[in-house]
C-alpha cells in the first residue's frame, strides 16, 4: 500500500536560510578544530611529539568515524519514523558546543582527555551533518538543489574564515614548550569555537521547518526496534535505488581522501613544508575564500551540466592538488596545492549531497542520508589511519600524502558507473509502507 503524505506549506526563503545557517555554525568546528589549529595543538602541546601526535590524531579521527558509521542509519530511520529530525539535530548541536568547549581542560600531557572530548565532539559534528543534509530533499528540486547546496557550503566556508581570523591571534601560542601566557591563549581556541557555534546555529532552529511526518508507534514497539525494522526494510528494497547505492559506494572511497586531507592539512603544512602558525592562519583564510567561491560556482555549474560530471571535475582537481602537495618543496608550490584543495573542498562534497538529494525519496530523507553517513564514514577511518601509520613507518609525511591520491582515483572510477537520470527517476516513485 502507498501512502500520500499530507500537503506541506510552500518552502520559504527564510526556511532555506535557516538550513544554510547550520553550515555557518558547524564549519567553524571542521575548519578550526579539525583542520587549522587544534590538530597542531594536540600534536605539539598535548602529546608533545610530532610523529606520535600525528599517529594519535589519526586514531582519534578514525574512532569517531567508525562510531557514526555504525549508528547514523539507525538514527536516521528513527528520526524519519518519529518525525523528529530537528530534535536529533539539536542533540548533535549541544554535543558539539559542550564537548568542544570542554577541550579547554586538555592541557599538556592530557592525551586521553583530549582524544575523548574530541571524539565525542566529532560524533556530534558528523551526526549533525547527516540530519541537516536530510532536510535538503524537502526544500529543493531538480532545478535548484545544486544552487541551494552550494550556497550553504559557501556560507559555511566564509564563516570558517571569520572564525579562523578570530582564533588566529590565539594560535600563535601553538608551538613546542609555549610560555604560560601563550598556552593560556591557545587553550581558549575551542572555547571561542563553541561560543561562535552556539550563536550561529540559532537561525537554524528558529526558521527551519521539520517536514518529516511522525508515524504512530505500533503497540509493543520502541523507536529503536522500529528503527531497525525500517532499516531492514530499506536494505531489502535498496535494489530499487541502485544508482543511489553506486553513488554511496563511490562517495565512500573519495570522501575518505577528502576527510584525510582536511584532517592533516595543517600538520603537513607545519611539519613538512615549514609553515608558521601565522602562515597557517593566512592559508586557511585564503583557502576558505576559495572554497566558498568553489561551492557557490560549482553549485550553479552542477544544475546546468549535471552533478555527476561536476563531481568528476572536482575529483580531478583533488588528484592534482595531492600530487602537487607531495612534490612541493617550498611554500610557493604548496600555496598552489592549497588553493586547489580549497576548490575541491568547496565543490565535491556540496555537489555530492545535492545529487544524493535528487536520488532520495523525500519521506525517507533522514534514513537515506544516514546511508550517506555510512558512505562518508565507513571507510573514513582508513585514510587517517593510513596517513598516520605511513608517517610513523617512514618518518615522513610525503609518502602518506601521495597515498591519499589513490582514494580519489578509485572513487572517480566507481562514479563512472552511476546513471544520473535513472537515479533521479527512481526517487520520484512513491515509497511503499
Amino acid at each position: 500500500m502507498t501512502t500520500t503524505p499530507p500537503p506541506q506549506p510552500p518552502v520559504t526563503k527564510k526556511e532555506i536560510a535557516g538550513w544554510c545557517f547550520y553550515d555557518v555554525a558547524d564549519s567553524t568546528f571542521t575548519t578550526v578544530i579539525i583542520t587549522a589549529f587544534y590538530a597542531n595543538f594536540f600534536k605539539d602541546i598535548v602529546v608533545g611529539d610530532s610523529t606520535q601526535g600525528t599517529f594519535l590524531w589519526g586514531i582519534a579521527l578514525s574512532a569517531s568515524e567508525v562510531v557514526i558509521a555504525l549508528t547514523a542509519p539507525i538514527l536516521g530511520a528513527i528520526a524519519d519514523f518519529a518525525g523528529s529530525r530537528k530534535k536529533f539535530l539539536g542533540v548533535c548541536a549541544l554535543t558539539i558546543v559542550f564537548f568542544t568547549a570542554a577541550l579547554w581542560f586538555a592541557g599538556p600531557g592530557m592525551t586521553v582527555m583530549a582524544m575523548t572530548f574530541f571524539i565525542i565532539a566529532n560524533l556530534g559534528f558528523a551526526g549533525g551533518g547527516v540530519f541537516i543534509d536530510s532536510f535538503l530533499p524537502g526544500i529543493s528540486n531538480d532545478s535548484n538543489a545544486g544552487k541551494i547546496s552550494g550556497i550553504k557550503w559557501a556560507l559555511g566556508y566564509l564563516s570558517g574564515l571569520v572564525c579562523v581570523a578570530l582564533c588566529g591571534p590565539l594560535a600563535e601560542g601553538i608551538k613546542a614548550n609555549p610560555s604560560p601566557s601563550d598556552l593560556s591563549k591557545a587553550r581558549l581556541i575551542p572555547v571561542v569555537v563553541a561560543v561562535y557555534y552556539a550563536i550561529a546555529v540559532i537561525p537554524t532552529f528558529l526558521f527551519l521547518r521539520d517536514r518529516s511526518i511522525p508515524q504512530q508507534l505500533p503497540p509493543g514497539q520502541s523507536y529503536l526496534t522500529v528503527g531497525f525494522k525500517q532499516l531492514k526494510k530499506t536494505l531489502r528494497e535498496i535494489k530499487r535505488y541502485r544508482e543511489l547505492v553506486k553513488l554511496l559506494i563511490a562517495f565512500l572511497v573519495y570522501n575518505d581522501g577528502i576527510v584525510t586531507v582536511i584532517g592533516f592539512a595543517a600538520i603537513y603544512a607545519v611539519d613538512t613544508i615549514g609553515f608558521s602558525q601565522g602562515e597557517i592562519t593566512m592559508m586557511f583564510i585564503i583557502l576558505n575564500v576559495v572554497a566558498a567561491a568553489g561551492a557557490f560556482l560549482f553549485g550553479f555549474i552542477a544544475d546546468r551540466i549535471g552533478q555527476k560530471l561536476t563531481i568528476n571535475i572536482s575529483l580531478v582537481v583533488w588528484i592534482i592538488a595531492v600530487i602537487l602537495a607531495w612534490r612541493a618543496h617550498d611554500k610557493t608550490a604548496f600555496w598552489v596545492a592549497a588553493t586547489l584543495v580549497g576548490i575541491g573542498m568547496g565543490s565535491c562534497q556540496s555537489v555530492t549531497r545535492s545529487l544524493l538529494a535528487l536520488f532520495t525519496p523525500k519521506e525517507n530523507a533522514a534514513e537515506f542520508f544516514g546511508f550517506l553517513g555510512i558512505a562518508g564514514k565507513a571507510l573514513a577511518f582508513l585514510g587517517p589511519f593510513v596517513f598516520g601509520s605511513l608517517t610513523k613507518i617512514y618518518g615522513s609525511q610525503r609518502p602518506a600524502i601521495l597515498a591519499i591520491a589513490v582514494f580519489f582515483v578509485v572513487g572517480m572510477f566507481l562514479l563512472w558507473f552511476v546513471n544520473e537520470e535513472k537515479g533521479k527517476a527512481a526517487a520520484r516513485i512513491p515509497v511503499e509502507v
